[in-house]
């Protein structure tokens, strides 16, 4: 086929004019095959057909196959093209694993079924187990808490999925896709018809829209809340229009600034050396502002800015984050302050039986069928407590103030627990005092001619600044070079080792050595750097610097150790913080890290 099209044999069917040509669609077992409705194009696909089942061995089921034409071809090509192929036409697209293959302006009708399936099923199980009463007892009882059973199990629903924001996230995936994969078949029509010169952020629904265009494009908004610019070159990011400040409670600027006389965030950074403009951004906005902005890392070398997703820490969307930030901007939801949180994370990781716990979560949202709630909905007359007549039969007199519930409690509290306390010594008298072996990870030296690099970083929520410290040894493991040096506007410790990381890349510079093993105990930090894929973290920047000191021709190896074979580095970390002293020495340490350092020193036999 793709020969066919090329040669122009066969005409593919084009979504838009600057759209590519599809010629056919390949499934598990099925096939989409588009061409020209003439007796020509009809040759052409049957002796495709033909050379497929003699080169394969497999044969088309025409009993199975269906011919749908447009709407402007005339009845005389159908009958033609369809006896020549001997396939049966169809006025309509069958359905293709129970869905419709085309979707028309009866969207409703088009999906119908299987509203119906599950609304059958519905019916029958009410009408087959509850009676009239029940199904009212059922209804006004049970049907008002719905809404919080799709609450997650921490905010004290049941964890039961909302489905039309679970629906939306899932559509947001596919809009992510098409914001960040151009080169799949899909986005390529998609791109062609309805965003051509811009993206899938900036793009309109437009008229005549196809129904999977104006589903995906109804995500668009959950899109734009969830994604935030990690900056580059700031050409692209507007300083008050778009999302570009990690943990900004307003997302935008907008608000918090007026008559700027600059509108890009290319004109915060100073092009010279890489860095923020301190004296401008301090004297333009806020302090809360330019506090954060001065600690959003840049990039050495300079690269294009580009969206990445808030929800995760990672930078890459994800179906469960979109549906927590819509689930946040819900207004329907009920937000529980962290004691209660706290109560309810605990409820569902006890392993007790479920239906246990559930009973415990009716009990806190106050839905047990008592007199109280009986007689609020007109479902009894009385709201005495029938078992000690001293009150209402509230949710609190029902389990903490009637006297039979206290007397109860008594006997549960008082059972003789000497037999099971009394095994339970027996058992485990013996490991009384028993010490566990600690094992220490040893640091190794790196064999032959490579040379080995430990970096470590210090970080001080307080000040905002953090401290790295790298050792550079040899084959032997003596001390070639150690380096300590003090950054300020670092986020996170997380984002400190990563700095730390590209600090003990970049001493490499100046060293004629082809192998090189670098050692650092962040084991999250290490995997980015062994993957090649881009990085859309707060550290992507320190990230992007050392991906591109490993194409200078030198042979990197990134392994990720313990911290107790990390020592050496973390105490120059640590003194550098605490002390302020930056060094940088050939063949020695600090005089605090000395005896560390002749530690360290002594290789370990084979």
């Amino acid at each position: 086929m793709r020969t066919t099209t090329q040669n122009e044999l066969v005409k593919g069917a084009s979504a838009s004019r600057r759209g590519p040509a599809i010629s056919h669609l390949l499934f598990a077992d099925d096939c989409m095959l588009f061409g020209e409705a003439t007796e020509k194009g009809a040759r052409i696909l049957k002796d495709i057909i033909q050379e497929y089942e003699m080169c394969s061995g497999q044969c088309v089921n025409f009993g199975k196959s269906t011919i749908f034409y447009s709407s402007n071809t005339t009845e005389e090509s159908k009958v033609a093209v369809s006896t020549l192929l001997g396939v049966r036409s169809s006025s309509s697209p069958e359905r293709y694993l129970g869905l419709p293959n085309m979707v028309g302006r009866r969207k409703k009708e088009a999906f119908q079924n299987l509203v119906d399936i599950i609304v059958l099923k519905i019916d029958g199980w009410s009408t087959r187990l509850l009676s009239q009463g029940g199904k009212e007892i059922f209804i006004k009882a049970v049907l008002h808490a719905i809404p919080t059973y799709a609450m997650s199990k921490e905010e004290g629903g049941l964890g039961f999925r909302n489905m039309a924001q679970f629906n939306i996230s899932l559509l947001a995936k596919q809009g992510w896709r098409l914001l960040n994969f151009l080169d799949p078949l899909v986005a390529q029509v998609f791109k062609a018809k309805y965003f051509p010169e811009s993206n899938f952020l900036n793009s309109r629904l437009g008229n005549s829209c196809s129904y999977v265009w104006r589903s995906i494009w109804a995500a668009k908004d959950t899109l734009e809340k969830g994604s935030i610019w990690r900056v580059g070159t700031g050409v692209k990011i507007s300083v008050t229009e778009d999302a570009w400040i990690p943990n900004y409670v307003n997302i935008r600027l907008s608000s918090r600034v007026d008559n700027l006389q600059f509108d890009r965030v290319a004109d915060l950074i100073d092009r010279n050396n890489r860095e923020w403009d301190r004296d401008l951004i301090v004297n333009t906005f806020p302090a809360d502002v330019a506090d954060l902005i001065l600690q959003i890392p840049l990039s050495l070398e300079p690269h294009e800015d580009f969206l990445a997703w808030r929800g995760e820490s990672s930078g890459v969307f994800s179906v469960r984050s979109s549906y927590k930030l819509l689930q946040s901007l819900d207004p329907t939801v009920y937000a529980l302050q962290n004691i209660y949180r706290d109560f309810y994370r605990k409820l569902w990781q006890i392993e007790i039986p479920t239906k246990i716990k559930i009973f415990i979560w009716k009990i806190s949202w106050n839905y047990l069928t008592n007199r109280v709630n009986m007689a609020c909905r007109r479902l009894a007359n009385s709201r005495i407590c029938p078992r000690c007549g001293g009150g209402d039969e509230s949710m609190n007199h029902l389990f903490r103030e009637c006297p039979v519930t206290m007397e109860m409690w008594r006997a549960l509290i008082n059972l003789d627990l000497s037999t099971g306390t009394r095994s339970f010594v027996l058992h485990y008298g013996p490991y009384e005092g028993t010490e566990i072996p600690v094992c220490m990870k040893k640091r190794r030296h790196p064999p032959g001619q490579e040379i080995k690099i430990n970096f470590d970083g210090a970080f001080d929520e307080r000040s905002k600044s953090s401290a790295s410290g790298v050792v550079v040894r040899n084959s032997s493991g003596r001390v070639l070079i150690s380096r300590t040096t003090i950054h300020s506007g670092i986020m996170s410790a997380f984002a400190a080792e990563a700095v730390a990381c590209r600090q003990a890349t970049q001493i490499t510079l100046d060293m004629n050595i082809e192998n090189i093993i670098i050692e650092g105990d962040s084991l999250s930090v290490i995997k980015k750097c062994k993957n090649i894929n881009q990085d859309k973290s707060l550290i992507g920047p320190f990230i992007h610097d050392i991906h591109r000191l490993k194409l200078r021709g030198r042979r990197f190896e990134f392994e990720y150790i313990p911290k107790s074979a990390n020592n050496l580095a973390h105490i120059l970390a640590k003194e550098t913080l605490r002390r302020k002293e930056e060094s940088y020495l050939k063949n020695g340490v600090p005089e605090y890290a000395a005896e560390q350092a002749r530690n360290e020193s002594v290789r370990e036999p084979d």
